[in-house]
């Protein structure tokens, strides 16, 4: 499903399955403390936004299926940049919420950094949006949020891309 699914985002299916390995450890009966569920973990409302019929949640075509459609939403907000840090904003974006990441962009360019690029750049400042002289920024528009969540998910994810692509022959 990975190799089916990942070409319709025009990605490799390694970067799907790292995804998924952070999300759910390709547990498909996994459930978050926050109520995300299978082994995408979308959560329930945006699983059925996607697409995902009820009931099916847990079912892992239809999990893959509704996260590509999901990672395919978000790839419109990030058209523009065209290098591979298009990615590391998908994932930051399928982790955080499209709201904080966009937040975290603003904030680099007032800051004087690319808004454009993750690495030292903008995960910096999904760092920063939990200290208030960042997140009451009037740039800001979607509060406070932990950022080091984010900041490791999407180290996480691509450092075990890199992995699969050294390891896993196609």
């Amino acid at each position: 499903y990975f190799k089916k699914y990942a070409t319709q985002i025009e990605w490799d299916w390694k970067l799907l399955a790292s995804l998924a390995y952070t999300e759910s450890n390709f547990d498909s009966t996994a459930v978050s403390w926050a109520g995300a569920k299978g082994l995408m973990q979308l959560m329930p409302q945006t699983a059925h936004a996607m697409g995902v019929p009820k009931g099916k949640e847990f079912n892992v075509e239809e999990s893959i299926k509704g996260a590509t459609k999901y990672i395919a939403t978000l790839q419109k907000y990030f058209k523009k940049i065209e290098s591979e840090d298009k990615n590391k904003f998908i994932l930051a974006s399928y982790n955080a919420g499209l709201g904080h990441i966009l937040d975290a962009r603003a904030l680099a360019n007032k800051y004087g950094h690319d808004q454009d690029i993750w690495d030292d750049n903008v995960e910096k400042y999904i760092l920063l949006k939990s200290n208030r002289e960042y997140f009451t920024d009037s740039v800001c528009k979607h509060g406070y949020f932990r950022g080091v969540e984010t900041y490791n998910f999407v180290r996480d994810i691509t450092a075990r891309y890199k992995y699969y692509q050294e390891k896993i022959k196609d």
